[in-house]
């Protein structure tokens, strides 16, 4: 579309963009502001535009997306809203340093198991291998599996008790 074209649907599609921007419940001067920059960012693509139906279209979809961009930025929260945002927010912060410090004290209390018996623990909780699976990789009997992971068992569960009960 040339320029001469573009200065005859000028006005159309500042008429369409203004409608449109109304119609999603754009303030009047929002809807004014709306349809300035609908034009003239038509107006930058003008010589890309095929027709005039196609620069209409056009000019209700910026003017649509537009003024909903607009509605978003100016959208009020109530304070009862942000009081229970600002509240989870803090929930979770709490959530997470008591998870972090849960964690560590977690690990400290494994890394304090003799090595057997971390490592057996740490071979059927986390990687889930069978007794036997544990005792083929490390070389010693089913029954020692078993007596050793019994054992890194209830110690950690007499720490955890310890914990609780403190």
């Amino acid at each position: 579309m040339n320029r001469g074209e573009f200065e005859n649907i000028a006005r159309k599609i500042r008429q369409t963009a203004l409608a449109t921007a109304q119609s999603v419940n754009a303030a009047a001067a929002d809807a004014e502001d709306v349809a300035q920059e609908v034009s003239l960012r038509l107006w930058s693509l003008h010589e890309a535009l095929a027709a005039e139906d196609h620069a209409l279209r056009l000019a209700s979809r910026a003017a649509r997306n537009l003024t909903i961009d607009i509605l978003r930025k100016n959208r009020t929260v109530s304070l009862n809203e942000a009081s229970i945002s600002a509240k989870e927010k803090t929930a979770d912060a709490d959530l997470r340093i008591e998870e972090k410090e849960n964690s560590a004290w977690l690990m400290d209390k494994l890394k304090k198991l003799p090595p057997k018996e971390f490592q057996i623990l740490r071979l059927r909780q986390v990687e889930q291998k069978t007794n036997q699976e544990i005792a083929t990789l490390l070389g010693i009997e089913k029954t020692s599996v078993a007596t050793l992971l019994s054992r890194a068992r209830q110690k950690m569960f007499n720490e955890i008790k310890r914990r609780i009960n403190s």
